[in-house]
């Protein structure tokens, strides 16, 4: 490890903040199922050229939704419906132009419309920053003319079987998010709002209370770790990740009240700066950035560094025999990583074999990530 930053019991640990129970796993799935069974049914009554183009069309929604992320039109509608004309203005942008953006928003019934006023509806209320469950910043992510520049090449990639990065910029994403601070924020901001979606079942479907010490690799401002932390109240935590993401990591631990159980390290946990000898290793969404090549040392050095009865704790999709998967991440991982992929079990049994582990069970989540546990062989 290195660049251990000031421990966190310097300040008395806030009232400790309820992580809110996952929903029943049956129900999910339930609900998925109904969801996917409406879609076809909307699919299989429609003119097939007409639905083709309805899916084409989608990347236009998801760029439209994007601007009005980063225009701050979100956030100025996250207060109540406002008049195109006074939003412009306060906002400095063309009255015209946005007005044509919010009218095809709200016709296609992602917005509300009267008399030229317009608001947010219950599906994208939280493009404002300020709802508690806001996915602004995956929303600006994923819509970014980065990822448009990636995606536009997903035929050459099919063709080459080389991800598109390299047409994008020199380095890798890492060096050119350090370079770009808007893009850095928006990118771990949007990790931070999917691992705040799944932290509550990820802290309650392993049993982390019967270990006495945790160790987040990579695990940014610390969501995860302080979810776990406060969901178990006997363990102790260490948080690992870049010096200017970790520091961000006071407020989220003092939220839950667990700042006198977490250590906050600024390390390199794909160069092996990760602590010795503790009882759990978690890393999440990490795996899937990587091809087996490049995983198999990462895994190695984190071996290493942990105990005969240690353990590790992976989250990341698991691709299944069969049905229905992040598929299109599977593609974003093709895309614009390092060789990155979502692995089947067999797969996620295979490198991590390569790196001295032994794959011991998959637990699912009612969210699309599940828990790949294994134990050093």
């Amino acid at each position: 490890m290195s660049n251990a930053l000031a421990p966190a019991a310097l300040t008395a640990p806030a009232a400790l903040t309820t992580v809110p129970k996952a929903p029943p796993l049956g129900a999910v799935r339930f609900g998925q199922r109904v969801q996917r069974a409406v879609q076809a049914l909307v699919n299989r009554m429609g003119p097939p050229q007409f639905v083709l183009m309805d899916l084409v069309a989608q990347r236009w929604r998801a760029d439209a939704l994007g601007a009005l992320v980063r225009l701050g039109v979100a956030d100025a509608l996250g207060d109540g419906p406002k008049d195109v004309d006074s939003l412009a203005k306060s906002l400095r942008l063309h009255a015209p132009s946005l007005y044509r953006v919010l009218r095809a928003l709200a016709r296609d019934g992602l917005l509300t419309e009267q008399d030229r006023r317009f608001g947010l509806t219950a599906v994208t209320e939280p493009l404002s920053r300020r709802h508690p469950s806001s996915m602004a910043n995956i929303v600006s992510e994923l819509s970014s003319a980065r990822n448009a520049h990636l995606w536009a090449r997903l035929g050459d990639v099919v063709r080459t079987g080389d991800g598109a990065w390299p047409s994008f910029a020199d380095g890798d994403l890492w060096s050119w998010l350090d370079a770009h601070p808007e893009e850095h924020a928006a990118f771990h901001g949007a990790m931070r709002e999917l691992t705040r979606e799944g932290a509550p079942a990820y802290a309650r479907a392993f049993d982390f209370g019967a270990h006495g010490s945790v160790a987040d690799l990579g695990g940014g401002t610390g969501y995860l770790l302080a979810a776990i932390l406060a969901v178990h109240p006997k363990v102790r935590g260490v948080l690992v990740d870049e010096a200017s993401v970790v520091a961000g990591a006071g407020p989220v631990l003092a939220e839950f009240g667990v700042r006198d159980r977490c250590e906050v390290v600024a390390g390199d946990v794909v160069g092996g700066d990760v602590p010795r000898g503790l009882d759990v290793y978690v890393a999440k969404n990490l795996a899937h950035g990587f091809s087996d090549e490049r995983l198999t040392p990462v895994l190695a050095r984190w071996r290493a560094a942990m105990r005969p009865d240690s353990t590790l704790v992976l989250i990341d999709v698991v691709v299944p025999p069969a049905g229905p998967y992040l598929g299109f991440l599977d593609l974003q991982m093709m895309i614009a990583s390092n060789g990155g992929l979502e692995r089947t079990p067999e797969q996620f049994e295979a490198v991590l074999g390569k790196a001295g582990f032994r794959l011991e069970r998959v637990v699912p989540t009612p969210g699309p990530m599940s828990l790949i546990v294994a134990r050093p062989a």
